[in-house]
């Protein structure tokens, strides 16, 4: 989706000024009382740029820092035994990565940049500290929580209660509603994922997936370029994801 929130420094330890940052309203710090939000941007770091295809996480490994996207975009996934890779989601800037390390102690999954990417970074023995004493971030933290674990649950139940098309129109109505939230035009953007991806993460082939853009397409609902997509009837593809229009 070529998501850049601004220009930014590279560095692993780059300054980094939370306040000065377009994804404020939308990351950690916006949510904080001012002080809290100062005392966290002192344990902030800045991560050094990804190329696409690199990974941000690795399933597994100790989690060693809590990560948030500050521009660019991700999907997350695991491969299971049999080699079959299974999309949980994508991460666009301001969403936070990892959240189910807090269970184990390691990432859950593979987090692979799909454009180039930068983000900032808690290092945990900072965050732990910064939670014991501010009660700003501890709140803040399990409303992170709640929301990835309510995401999961309806992610569920859309696929064992929502047909085919209904799935790709859900997708693009949450992505639309997610791009708007962020500042960037909602029914117009270029998809970083592919359809293969997007098929992975609905449970559903590549082939139906294909078909449901083609089926919008030809009745108007969307304008497709490839990866270029305008949706031109938000109503009626919000309509049949039992979505609200983000209009």
């Amino acid at each position: 989706m070529n998501i850049r929130s601004e220009e930014i420094q590279t560095g692993a330890h780059a300054c980094v000024s939370c306040r000065n940052c377009a994804l404020k309203p939308l990351c950690l710090p916006g949510h904080l009382p001012v002080q809290e939000a100062r005392a966290l941007e002192s344990a902030v770091e800045r991560g050094r740029q990804l190329a696409p295809g690199m990974a941000l996480v690795r399933a597994g490994a100790s989690m060693d820092a809590l990560l948030v996207v500050r521009s660019g975009s991700a999907k997350r996934f695991s491969v299971t035994l049999e080699g079959t890779e299974q999309v949980h989601g994508f991460v666009l800037p301001g969403e936070a990565v990892g959240l189910e390390g807090f269970a184990t102690g390691r990432y859950g999954c593979e987090v692979n940049a799909l454009e180039p990417l930068s983000y900032c970074r808690v290092p945990m023995h900072k965050l732990e500290q910064l939670l014991e004493r501010l009660p700003g971030l501890r709140r803040e933290m399990l409303r992170l929580l709640g929301q990835a674990l309510d995401e999961a649950l309806r992610l569920r139940g859309e696929l064992a209660e929502t047909d085919a098309r209904g799935r790709v129109a859900r997708f693009l109505a949450d992505l639309s509603e997610r791009l708007a939230r962020r500042g960037f035009p909602p029914y117009d953007f270029r998809l970083s994922m592919s359809r293969a991806d997007i098929a992975r993460h609905l449970g559903l082939t590549l082939e139906t997936v294909s078909r449901a853009f083609g089926t919008f397409k030809r009745e108007g609902w969307l304008r497709v370029r490839a990866r270029d997509i305008s949706v031109l009837r938000p109503d009626a593809l919000a309509a049949l994801a039992g979505a609200p229009n983000c209009a």
